[in-house]
């Protein structure tokens, strides 16, 4: 796919790769340097205590308030530039204007979500590396909960990227503003944290950094999935079905919103 392959090649992407990961990873310096002392001579033993690093490091406040600013970082405000410029009616001429806004959502999201997910995996190969002494081999039954816990963190972390990558690019198009797609979506995740935490604190889904975090919506997916399977595993946390559901439907409307704005735009020209 050559969207992908413009992805990589992009310079910014690589920079708010490392900013990402580097903020990622900061973020859980204090929690790894407890385990390493709690575990010290105890090698072997342990439990799995890189996978509770890796979900530690993602989920961190400070961490997830990183998400925002590099996520529009590589394409956010690409769509918006072409179309200052009036590049757009020439690519509309070869294209046509509803390929090329399919074309434009698609180079807006991806940058945000694959700098999101690389992110997310470079933490987890550093606290495998650090930590994997101290947790035993898994067995069958771990294994599997292990991989579901990976693959869902990754997941979050993908969409959680889409989503504001799709929204800063999105208010840029609908303000006439580059500048919008970088600072916009770390406006609004910084806006609504506060104001969930200072008056609001029992409404928990009103704060962006619970939206990828599946332990503020444990308690309630368990209770939902014992009304309707009549039970639940207890190696699945049914929060990451939550997160999912609710980043992916966030992540729909942007996928509404860009490209009618860019076909506004381009039917004004």
């Amino acid at each position: 796919m050559r969207e992908i392959k413009n992805v990589f090649a992009n310079v910014l992407f690589w920079t708010g790769l490392a900013v990402l990961t580097a903020a990622f990873y900061l973020s859980g310096r204090e929690y790894m340097g407890q385990l390493a002392v709690l575990f010290d001579g105890q090698e072997g033993e342990g439990p799995a205590v890189w996978i509770e690093v890796f979900q530690y490091c993602i989920t961190a406040k400070n961490g997830m308030m990183f998400v925002p600013i590099c996520a529009p970082l590589a394409a956010g405000a690409c769509a918006e530039m072409e179309l200052r410029s009036r590049y757009a009616l020439f690519s509309c001429c070869r294209i046509g204007k509803r390929s090329y806004c399919r074309k434009k959502i698609w180079e807006c999201v991806l940058p945000g979500g694959l700098m999101v997910f690389c992110s997310e995996l470079l933490v987890l190969l550093l606290a495998f590396v650090r930590f994997y002494r101290l947790s035993p081999p898994p067995d069958g039954s771990e294994i599997g909960g292990i991989i579901g816990v990976i693959l869902f963190s990754l997941g979050e972390g993908f969409l959680n990227g889409v989503l504001w990558a799709g929204a800063g690019g999105t208010a840029a198009v609908l303000a006439r503003n580059p500048y919008i797609a970088y600072a916009l979506p770390f406006v609004t995740f910084y806006v609504l944290t506060v104001f969930q935490e200072r008056y609001y604190r029992s409404l928990f889904f009103l704060s962006p950094k619970c939206w990828a975090d599946p332990v503020y919506f444990r308690e309630a997916a368990s209770k939902a999935a014992l009304l309707i399977f009549g039970g639940c595993s207890e190696n699945f946390d049914f929060g990451h079905v939550f997160c999912i559901g609710i980043l992916s439907g966030m992540c729909a409307v942007c996928f509404r919103c860009f490209p009618g704005a860019v076909k506004r735009r381009l039917d004004l020209m």
